[in-house]
């Protein structure tokens, strides 16, 4: 009798903890719409594949969570659905869905109402599940006032962040927005975010608007989105040419993005060639070409010097006493801009790489002192400490 009301107790237990996230149905794609029709929900879809990572995350640690789970459940009709099995082809093409995890929540006609691309944290996605649930500001909304042509400058701005931010296609807005505006009205908060969210090519000429007036576009933007932008829009341009293995094109592109502006192409290039070079048998070449970057490019920022300094730091292959000075350097100069325990971690490895010892036993006792408890056990330091590094 103990054995069976532990056993039920058991069941109790776990059957509370399996219930806390987001509880899908199994029906087929029809039956789930008949639900949502017949409990006046909207349908929440999850679109994953087996080998997307990001799915795999969001269905183990988002999906799982109490909060998300409460909110879903009492809201929508939730339903998995694998893109490249049987029943998730047609609905992939039907939504046009591209990329991994993509979420799409619809009414009980299968219309799409918001959408979602990409595995953020509990919040962002609690988030844009309400607005998905917002009959007046959710993408369906907001498409609807599009289609009955409203064209104002503020309303344009949401409905093409909106879309952009969903991974739904606006050329036809994009197009009619930017062509309304002079572009030196374009230089402000709002359409400095609006160009980076849409502007995709260099041959844009609002891109070419952006590159010669970034000076000014950084008064009013954050300097390093608008960077970002610019960096961004050249590398994918030459990532397509990497991918399709057109070298002859891509030298040609590398030549032309330079001519467009010596400063930023010169950057763009060689943060590709440095990249490049992963694939080199010899090793050495790419970590040398890191710490070039580094130096030249990245010197003043400590989140970028901090990560090429460590990735150096763990090398295997022999890199020799100047290539590690190098690296010391950098994290040396990551911890004056901006001390933390990670980039401190960082300058006691390569302290001790160059052999400077103490100095690494004193840097590394700061390192630990500084982390909090549950970040400790992943440190290069305490290994050290311990004497499990030498």
């Amino acid at each position: 009798m103990k054995k069976i009301i532990l056993s039920l107790l058991a069941l109790f237990v776990f059957g509370n903890v399996f219930s806390q996230g987001i509880e899908f149905e199994h029906g087929t794609f029809s039956e789930v719409l008949a639900k949502a029709k017949k409990e006046n929900k909207v349908v929440f879809m999850d679109c994953y594949t087996t080998w997307c990572g990001p799915c795999k995350y969001l269905a183990k640690n988002i999906f799982t969570q109490k909060e998300v789970g409460d909110f879903f459940n009492k809201n929508f009709v939730n339903v998995k659905m694998d893109m490249e099995s049987e029943a998730g082809k047609p609905l992939m093409e039907r939504y046009q869905v591209s990329a991994f995890p993509t979420l799409l929540w619809l009414d009980s006609d299968g219309n799409i109402q918001h959408k979602m691309v990409g595995a953020g944290d509990a919040n962002s996605l609690l988030e844009t599940a309400k607005l998905a649930l917002d009959s007046k500001n959710n993408w369906a909304a907001l498409n609807k006032q599009f289609e009955k042509g409203d064209r104002s400058s503020e309303f344009m701005q949401k409905y093409i962040l909106t879309s952009a931010k969903a991974g739904i296609d606006t050329k036809e807005a994009v197009e009619s927005y930017f062509s309304s505006k002079k572009t030196e009205d374009l230089i402000n908060v709002k359409d400095a975010e609006l160009i980076a969210s849409t502007i995709k090519s260099t041959a844009n000429p609002v891109f070419h608007f952006v590159l010669k007036n970034r000076a000014k576009f950084y008064t009013v933007a954050d300097k390093a989105n608008i960077d970002q932008f610019l960096e961004y829009t050249m590398l994918g341009e030459m990532g397509q040419l990497v991918r399709k293995g057109d070298m002859e094109a891509l030298n040609l592109k590398k030549n032309e993005l330079i001519a467009l502006d010596k400063e930023v192409g010169t950057k763009v290039v060689a943060f590709l060639d440095m990249n490049m070079l992963q694939r080199d048998p010899d090793q050495k070449k790419f970590f040398q070409a890191m710490a070039d970057y580094a130096v030249k490019y990245d010197f003043d920022n400590s989140e970028n010097l901090n990560r090429y300094a460590w990735t150096i730091a763990e090398a295997k292959e022999a890199l020799g006493k100047e290539l590690l000075s190098t690296a010391l350097k950098m994290a040396k100069r990551s911890v004056e801009l901006n001390a933390n325990f990670a980039n401190i971690d960082t300058y006691a490895f390569l302290l001790n790489k160059v052999g400077q010892k103490e100095e690494a036993k004193f840097q590394a006792e700061k390192s630990v002192k500084l982390a909090p408890e549950d970040q400790k056990k992943d440190l290069w330091a305490v290994k050290f400490l311990s004497g499990e590094e030498n």
